[in-house]
C-alpha cells in the first residue's frame, strides 16, 4: 500500500508518498504519522519516476564538481564526500541512536527491526550484547543493547572527561576485557636502611650504596605487586517522547551527547571520590591509603592552619602534581581566607587573579595547586568535606566503548522511549597504605582529607 506523511518522521518528509508493507502502514496511519494515500496512477507513476531520475542526475553531477560540502551544513557537522552514501552522509550519534530505537522498539516501528541491525551493522559497526541479567525493568522487552560506534564513544568519554574531576589527572587504564591485572610498585612497606644506606618506599626498595673504585655494589631490585582491575555496570536512564523523535531526531545530536556525557561524569567522580568498593569503585574518601589529619581549627571552617596542616601530610612527590578538591559551600571561605595576622589573603587579587588562577571566575590556586569546587563531597563541616590529591596515583578503568539500548514498553503508558547507556568502569588507588617515611614512623599520603573533629 502507498502511505502519505502527515509530519515528519524517520528520513521521511511531511507530504512524502511511499509504498510500504500493509501492517507498517496500517500502524502508521493509527497513531497519526500518515494516512491512506491514493492508489497507484500510471501517469503519475511515470512522472514520479522521470522527476527521481532527473534529481538523482543532478546530485550525481553535484558530486563530482563538489570534493567536500561544508560542515555547517550538516546537522550533524560531518564532512560530506563524493561518492558517500546517504547513510554515510547522515552519521551522527543521533543517527545511531535512531537505528537503536527502530531495531529494538517493535511496536513503534513494525516490522522494520531486520533492516535496523543491518543497518547498525554496516554503517556504524554495532553489534547486538546480550545482557547477563535483567536490566531497565521488568517486562521492558529490551534482553540487550548495541554498542556506540566507537568514534563516538570516545567522543562521549572525551566530552566526560572534560567535565571531570577525577578522570583527568588520573592514571587511566584501558582494557581489553572485563578485568586485568597490573603490575606496580610495593610502595608502602616500612623501609630499612643506614645513613650510608637509604632506602625510599616511594620507590619500590631499591637501595643505593657508596662504595669505592673498583668495588662491587650490593644488588637490590624493587619489589612489585599485582592490582587487580574489575570493571562495573555504570548504566543510566533517560526517557524521550516518541513524537518529539519523530519530528526531530538529527537535531538531537548534541543534547544526546551533552546528557550522556554529563551524567556519566557526574556518576564516576561520586565513585571515585566517594564510593565503597561494592559493585563500584572505591573511591579515594574510602581508601586505605588515604590520611585523615585529625583535627580542624574551627567547626565548619575551613582556616589557613587547615590547609598548612593537610598539605605537610602530603607526600612530597605528590604535592607538585596535587589538586584541592573541596565542597562548593567553601568558596565564600577560601576567598576571605586569613592569615595568622588576620590580613585577607586573597583581596590583592580579586580583579586580575593569581598567577594562572583567575579569583574573578573562580579559579583559585593555594599554596600553588589548583582548587576545584563540587557537590560530589561530603557536607561542609563532615569529614572528607577537603581533599588534597595527587590523582596520578588512582587508577580509573574502563573497558574503552559504550552500549545503548532501547525500549518502547518501559514507559509504554507516558507515550515515551527509554534509553539505557552503559559503562563499564573502576577505579581504586594504586597504593594500598599511606607511604612511611625514611625515620620509620612519619606517614604521609598522596590523598589527604580533613577531619570533622576539632579536638
Amino acid at each position: 500500500m502507498r502511505i502519505k506523511f502527515l509530519k515528519n518522521y524517520d528520513e521521511h518528509r511531511k507530504g512524502a508518498v511511499v509504498p510500504v508493507e500493509e501492517p507498517t502502514g496500517k500502524r502508521l496511519i493509527e497513531i497519526g504519522i500518515a494516512e491512506k494515500a491514493p492508489e497507484d496512477d500510471p501517469i503519475l507513476s511515470l512522472a514520479d519516476t522521470i522527476k527521481t531520475a532527473v534529481a538523482q542526475g543532478f546530485a550525481a553531477g553535484a558530486a563530482e564538481v563538489s570534493t567536500k560540502a561544508y560542515a555547517g551544513q550538516h546537522p550533524a557537522g560531518a564532512d560530506i564526500r563524493p561518492g558517500e552514501s546517504e547513510a554515510d552522509r547522515r552519521k551522527c550519534l543521533a543517527d545511531q541512536v535512531k537505528w537503536i530505537t527502530i531495531a529494538q522498539c517493535h511496536n513503534t516501528y513494525p516490522g522494520r527491526q531486520r533492516e535496523a541491525q543491518e543497518h547498525l551493522e554496516k554503517v556504524y559497526g554495532s553489534s547486538f550484547r546480550v545482557f547477563d541479567k535483567k536490566d531497565l525493568a521488568e517486562g521492558s522487552g529490551t534482553t540487550g543493547g548495541y554498542t556506540v560506534a566507537p568514534d563516538y564513544g570516545k567522543e562521549l568519554l572525551q566530552l566526560a572527561q572534560e567535565e571531570s574531576i577525577v578522570r583527568p589527572y588520573s592514571n587511566n587504564k584501558k582494557l581489553p576485557a572485563r578485568e586485568a591485572y597490573y603490575p606496580m610498585l610495593n610502595q608502602t612497606f616500612v623501609p630499612s636502611g643506614t645513613q650510608g644506606s637509604q632506602q625510599s618506599a616511594y620507590y619500590g626498595g631499591v637501595k643505593m650504596t657508596w662504595s669505592g673504585e673498583a668495588q662491587p655494589g650490593t644488588p637490590t631490585e624493587p619489589t612489585f605487586k599485582q592490582v587487580h582491575i574489575v570493571t562495573n555496570e555504570l548504566q543510566g536512564l533517560t526517557k524521550i517522547s516518541r513524537f518529539l523523535l519523530s519530528d526531530s531526531f538529527i537535531s538531537l545530536d548534541a543534547e544526546l551527547k551533552s546528557l550522556f556525557s554529563g551524567a556519566i561524569a557526574f556518576a564516576e567522580d561520586f565513585a571515585f571520590l566517594a564510593g565503597d568498593g561494592v559493585a563500584k569503585p572505591k573511591g579515594v574518601l574510602n581508601s586505605p591509603a588515604t590520611i585523615t589529619y585529625a583535627t580542624r581549627a574551627a567547626a565548619n571552617k575551613f582556616q589557613l592552619a587547615d590547609a598548612a596542616n593537610v598539605m605537610g601530610a602530603m607526600t612530597p612527590q605528590s604535592r607538585p602534581k596535587s589538586v584541592w578538591v573541596m565542597t562548593n559551600n567553601l568558596f565564600s571561605q577560601l576567598v576571605q581566607l586569613v592569615d595568622a595576622s588576620g590580613r585577607v589573603t586573597y583581596i590583592p587579587n580579586v580583579g586580575t587573579g593569581y598567577n594562572e588562577a583567575k579569583l574573578a571566575m573562580g579559579q583559585l590556586l593555594l599554596f600553588g595547586r589548583p582548587v576545584l569546587f563540587t557537590e560530589k563531597l561530603p557536607a561542609l563541616g563532615t569529614t572528607g568535606d577537603v581533599l588534597l590529591a595527587d590523582f596520578s596515583k588512582y587508577i580509573t578503568a574502563d573497558t574503552g566503548s559504550l552500549e545503548i539500548a532501547a525500549s518502547d514498553q518501559y514507559a509504554f503508558n507516558t507515550n515515551q522511549i527509554t534509553y539505557r547507556i552503559i559503562e563499564r568502569v573502576d577505579g581504586q588507588a594504586q597504593i594500598d597504605a599511606p607511604f612511611t617515611q625514611q625515620d620509620g614512623t612519619t606517614k604521609t599520603s598522596p590523598f589527604v582529607i580533613l577531619s570533622s573533629s576539632t579536638t
